[in-house]
């Protein structure tokens, strides 16, 4: 499948009332978060481009996470992994769905969706095929799980306390509160690989570590990262302090734990330091 335009669907019938049973949340998110309180014919036009715009890759990034999640659990099931483990890497998945048809429900209320290309075949990562069952996991959970999700809640909580309206911060906070156990399976999995995970194969992950930071890094290095200031732990701060304190924390620290070190050049090219804060970039 090459490169299309962006279109999902929605079955309906038996397929919809099956979901509603799974999430008894799912329509009460629907029913109850402020749609009617934004009204696109009061926003700024290009303001209003713009939010559709990042919105629409919004929902791409959901359905994205679906397609990992659903990728980390057939490598969790191929390799044995406990049943539980893998039934929480399947339900993340769906909380990942539902998180699509929430922010594609705020596309539509935004005005709808702008065009956007992708291809749908590719949308899954994909461990190294010559790796053992269990390692071609291990990849997967570390990707996905202990780097993408663990930059994930820090970006989203970045974009909540920085949004002026009522309608996006609710869904925010929807898509918040699922992050927390994403960013922890992959650890869960470490976990129960401790008994058999040799050193040369705790070092192989610290390079899968770092090189997917360096895959995200470029979203927090651009100039107007150094720029734009966010509310952190410590007080004011850039955006791109923030994400790169929580690369050190999140991340390196975590994983550190869990005896996998993180790629040394790696955390050198992203240059991990300490937030600085509005007051001290003024003295």
């Amino acid at each position: 499948m090459a490169d299309q335009q962006l279109a999902l669907e929605w079955l309906g019938g038996a397929t919809e009332r099956r979901l509603r049973v799974a999430r008894p949340a799912f329509a009460e998110l629907h029913d109850e978060l402020p749609w009617d309180s934004f009204d696109p014919a009061r926003a700024d036009p290009d303001e209003l481009v713009e939010a559709r715009m990042v919105w629409t890759n919004g929902v791409f990034t959901e359905y994205a996470s679906a397609a990992a999640f659903s990728a980390m659990n057939l490598a969790f099931l191929q390799c044995g992994a406990p049943v539980d483990l893998c039934a929480a890497a399947a339900d993340f998945a769906l909380d990942e769905l539902v998180h699509v048809t929430l922010v594609s429900r705020l596309v539509m209320t935004l005005g709808g969706a702008t065009p956007y290309v992708a291809d749908l075949e590719r949308i899954a990562p994909s461990p190294r095929p010559e790796l053992s069952a269990r390692m071609r996991a291990a990849e997967l959970a570390i990707k996905i799980s202990c780097v993408g999700e663990a930059l994930s809640l820090p970006a989203l909580t970045a974009s909540h306390r920085g949004s002026s309206h009522r309608l996006a911060r609710a869904v925010l906070d929807t898509l918040r509160h699922d992050e927390g156990p994403h960013a922890s399976i992959g650890h869960w999995f470490l976990a129960w690989a401790e008994n058999w995970m040799t050193a040369g194969e705790r070092e192989y992950l610290g390079t899968v570590a770092g090189d997917a930071i360096a895959v995200y890094e470029p979203l927090w290095s651009d100039p107007g990262a150094a720029e734009r200031v966010v509310i952190g732990n410590d007080g004011e701060t850039t955006y791109r302090a923030y994400m790169e304190d929580a690369v050190e924390h999140r991340i390196v620290r975590r994983l550190a734990k869990a005896g996998v070190v993180v790629s040394r050049s790696v955390r050198d090219e992203v240059a991990v330091t300490p937030p600085v804060t509005r007051a001290a970039r003024r003295g």
